[in-house]
């Protein structure tokens, strides 16, 4: 294949068909046919060139005999349509009239795996590769992206045997440079390691983010880009082989008769025994409705799934008799859950039990050099960081965010999993007891929180009617709340419109008790109130008032709730002796949070005006501070 320019911005499908325009303009030969399927960019091929496109109809199979015998009688054929349509229903007419003949007519398919998301399984693409292969000199060519889709056109009008081009559909960022060498049907993303993963098409896009996040894990992934199925590089496959110590296959396609199919297959008749997992769909009926990202969560093929597998067979040892490896030899139990907690064991339930049951807490501490490491990254953290907690421009920053999580929770078919705030990140380094560790799961930080909400919402809320979370965000934690105690009462308030729309969306789609307003912390609204023996809580947002807190703290002493119960990042908690403790309040300062909280509680708890009933730390927390001390106190009537 030849080198090609970089195609940016566009279309994978534009990428392909403004190729073949560019060759159909300059050879009269050549014919596009669709079964009525459209692109963008073919709206300018039917307008220049009427005389070489044919729009058939929706009649795939009657489209591939006037193909055959356009290519009979000299022309060069390009048919196009639907995957499901044109490479399924139509095989039979492809093996006798093209194949049958050896025509060298090239079959696009739109819509690769589970690109037609939302059209559900009778669009879904996940077994026209196994189909397709079963011919025997067909070529099969799945490009990822507009650069590499436009190879393929000028690859298929050269050929002079069928070939079977597979486009998804959607802009892609183009995976490498145009100077890129395509001619071995298979490409490098990133540079080949001990662990290496094949991928093709879309799923390539995913596979560079899996190895990303493979490497803050310490796991090194090369990644290559298969992007010729059949005939399958042998000296490039090889190359890649005698590379590597472990291969992974990732793909959006049936188990059976991928390219893990074409790997395994691959290993065993060159003899080369390494180690191969294959992440595809299963070998089950694909029947669910969604947008692409829902399905691969479904599905785990989801970039958080795929690391989370592969980490399950690769973690990093270390021990005495093997002393280049690490080891994960620890384990939060339900006894450390409830240090943590402030509770007894007794006091863990069987909600939370089960969470801990279900859910992977091992992990080990980081020590010497590494730890090192993450104590110098903190520090240039720290110097470097400008970002201002209770700057003007935080609003609309909270807006953004919310608002994305409420656009994506509507297209989602109102998918709670899109509540999940953007700021709680997987796969990364977190403190525990005043040290740093490495979990095993890449999602220990959500999990490890969701057993501790179970149990503190369980215990703390079960004897209040009426809640009201100030600073609700997307609901993360009042829909919890809903679902635990659905005869309550729920009101979820924040100071950026788009929450309060989203809470609201939430509670008409899931028919929960939650009802959102607007609300400002610093200038709160006194004809707004709280009903009387009432419970409020806050997480994670006294601290984003920058210590301005007195207007909050006033309103709620007027409008004696209850309970006032608080999960916040607070200052006074930490041990300035204790070095990752130190730099915690460090980067506290700097960023700007709430300082002061608790020692004016403890002013008011002096004046007679309230009762702190417990201040607990949970010694847990992300890399660069705790975010999870509890507070409970009342107003004294």
């Amino acid at each position: 294949m030849d080198n090609k320019r970089e195609k940016n911005n566009i279309d994978i499908r534009d990428g392909f068909f403004d190729e073949v325009y560019d060759i159909a303009s300059k050879d009269k030969n050549v014919i596009f046919i669709t079964a009525d399927a459209d692109a963008f960019s073919l709206e300018k091929y039917k307008k220049d060139l009427p005389e070489q496109f044919i729009n058939i109809g929706v009649a795939e199979q009657n489209m591939i005999a006037v193909a055959a015998g356009l290519a009979l009688s000299g022309k060069k054929v390009f048919v196009y349509s639907m995957i499901p349509f044109i490479a399924m229903r139509c095989y039979e007419h492809i093996k006798t009239n093209i194949y049958g003949m050896n025509l060298a007519i090239t079959i696009i398919g739109v819509g690769a795996g589970l690109s037609f998301e939302n059209d559900g399984p009778t669009h879904h693409a996940v077994a026209d590769i196994a189909v397709m292969r079963t011919l025997p000199e067909i070529t099969i060519l799945n490009p990822a992206d507009s650069c590499s889709a436009a190879v393929c056109a000028n690859f298929a009008y050269q050929s002079r045997s069928p070939v079977y081009v597979r486009l998804d559909k959607g802009i892609f960022p183009v995976l490498t440079d145009g100077n890129n060498n395509f001619s071995d049907g298979l490409r490098v993303l990133r540079n080949l390691k001990d662990i290496n993963i094949i991928s093709t098409g879309f799923m390539s896009h995913q596979a560079v983010k899996v190895a990303k996040e493979l490497e803050k894990n310490n796991i090194g992934a090369g990644v290559a880009d298969l992007y010729m199925i059949k005939p399958v590089n042998k000296e490039a496959l090889l190359r890649i082989i005698e590379k590597s110590k472990q291969l992974i296959t990732l793909e959006e396609n049936s188990a059976i008769g991928g390219i893990g199919d074409i790997v395994s297959n691959f290993l065993i008749e060159n003899k080369k025994y390494i180690p191969l997992k294959m992440i595809s769909l299963k070998d089950e009926q694909c029947f669910n409705y969604g947008s692409r990202g829902w399905l691969h969560k479904n599905y785990c093929l989801d970039v958080e799934s795929v690391v989370k597998s592969i980490m399950e067979e690769n973690l990093p040892q270390k021990n005495t008799s093997n002393p280049g490896q690490f080891l994960f030899n620890r384990k939060i139990t339900v006894d450390d859950f409830a240090r943590s907690f402030g509770a007894t064991p007794d006091d863990i339930l069987f909600d939370c039990r089960e969470l801990i049951e279900k859910n992977d807490f091992r992990y080990r501490i980081i020590e010497g050099e590494e730890r090192d490491n993450i104590i110098l990254n903190v520090l240039k953290k720290i110097e470097i960081d400008n970002q201002i907690i209770g700057a003007e421009t935080r609003t609309a920053q909270w807006e953004t965010g919310w608002s994305e999580n409420l656009k994506e929770f509507i297209e989602s078919n109102y998918d709670l999993n899109k509540i999940t705030p953007k700021f709680i990140r997987s796969n990364q380094v977190i403190r525990f007891n005043q040290q740093y560790i490495m979990p095993v799961d890449p999602n220990f930080e959500h999990d490890y929180f969701n057993v501790f909400r179970t149990w503190f919402f369980r215990k703390y809320l079960k004897d209040y009617n009426d809640i009201y979370d100030f600073g609700c965000g997307s609901g993360y934690n009042l829909v919890p709340m809903a679902k635990m105690y659905p005869d309550k009462n729920f009101y979820g308030l924040d100071f950026v419109p788009s929450s309060p729309e989203l809470i609201n969306r939430i509670a008409n789609a899931h028919n929960l008790k939650i009802k959102g307003y607007v609300f400002n912390l610093r200038q709160p609204n006194e004809s707004f109130e709280v009903k009387p023996g009432a419970a409020v809580f806050t997480s994670g947002t006294i601290e984003q008032i920058a210590s301005d807190f007195e207007p909050f703290l006033q309103f709620l002493l007027k409008q004696s709730p209850g309970i006032c119960i608080h999960i916040e990042p607070i200052i006074e908690t930490y041990d300035e002796n204790n070095l990752v403790d130190y730099l915690a309040i460090k980067f506290h300062k700097k960023r700007g949070y709430t300082q002061g909280y608790l020692t004016r509680l403890r002013e008011l708890e002096a004046e007679g005006k309230i009762k702190i009933l417990k201040v607990k730390r949970l010694f847990f927390g992300s890399l660069y501070m705790e975010g999870f001390t509890y507070i409970i106190w009342k107003p004294v009537k």
